[in-house]
């Protein structure tokens, strides 16, 4: 790894961060373009052990619609990702539900619950 450049998400001022590895610094990476600390935690944290939350859909039953948005209450890593996402294509919800009712309770066993994103 040389550089990796990354678009910080952690505010609103979406910096461009340059990440590398630097042995002499304690945390193994050296971070630039950040406007803060939580710029540089991000940025250490996309390369060790990259992480989201995930947006999806499942099927809904006697609803409004065909299928209901999804999200997951905290961060899945990005090694689940797609076993989550085959999780979600095969849940079957059935309406009516409320905005934020668990729809699918600690997935994959990593303490984060699937939430309805909107009633239906």
């Amino acid at each position: 790894m040389d550089e990796i450049t990354k678009t910080c998400k952690v505010c609103p001022l979406a910096c461009t961060l340059v990440i590398s590895v630097d042995e002499s610094n304690p945390t193994g990476y050296r971070v630039e373009g950040n406007k803060c600390n939580r710029g540089k935690d991000f940025g250490i944290k996309e390369v060790t052990e990259p992480s989201r939350v995930l947006t999806g859909r499942v099927l809904l039953k006697n609803g409004p619609m065909g299928r209901l948005p999804v999200k997951t209450t905290g961060v899945v890593p990005e090694s689940m990702i797609e076993e989550c996402l085959e999780i979600f294509n095969s849940t079957e919800a059935t309406s009516p539900i409320k905005r934020g009712t668990v729809i699918i309770e600690n997935i994959l066993d990593l303490g984060v619950d699937v939430i309805a994103a909107r009633k239906a």
